[in-house]
C-alpha cells in the first residue's frame, strides 16, 4: 500500500468509517498499515485531526499512542451545559421593587 498524505487518509477515513457514530479506534499497527506509513510523527496525525474537523470529526491519540480515536465532535457548547456541574450556592440575585407613579 502507497503512503497516504493526511488529506487523502482524512477522506479515506470519512468514506469507510463516517457512518459509525459512536466513533472508532485503530491500533498503531493498524493505523501504519492502512495510512502505508512505517512511522507515525505527531504532525502526521495533528494534520489527519485538522482535516477531519472540517467535517465535524476529530482524531486524536491516547497517551501512550498505542490506540487513535476516530470520533465526531461534539456540537452543544460547553457553557451550556456548566452549570449543571457548579456546586449550589446562596448567592441569588435581588429582584428590584418596581417604581409605582402616584398623579397627586
Amino acid at each position: 500500500m502507497s503512503m497516504k498524505s493526511a488529506k487523502e487518509f482524512a477522506v479515506w477515513m470519512i468514506e469507510r468509517f463516517g457512518d459509525v457514530e459512536s466513533g472508532v479506534y485503530l491500533s498503531k499497527s493498524e493505523l501504519r498499515e492502512l495510512s502505508g506509513r512505517q512511522t507515525l510523527r505527531q504532525d502526521f496525525i495533528a494534520d489527519v485531526h485538522f482535516e477531519l474537523t472540517r467535517h465535524g470529526m476529530g482524531f486524536v491519540s491516547d497517551a501512550m499512542k498505542g490506540k487513535y480515536y476516530l470520533f465526531y465532535l461534539p456540537e452543544v457548547h460547553w457553557k451550556s451545559v456548566a452549570d449543571r456541574y457548579a456546586p449550589p450556592n446562596n448567592i441569588h440575585p435581588l429582584s428590584r421593587p418596581k417604581l409605582s407613579h402616584q398623579n397627586g
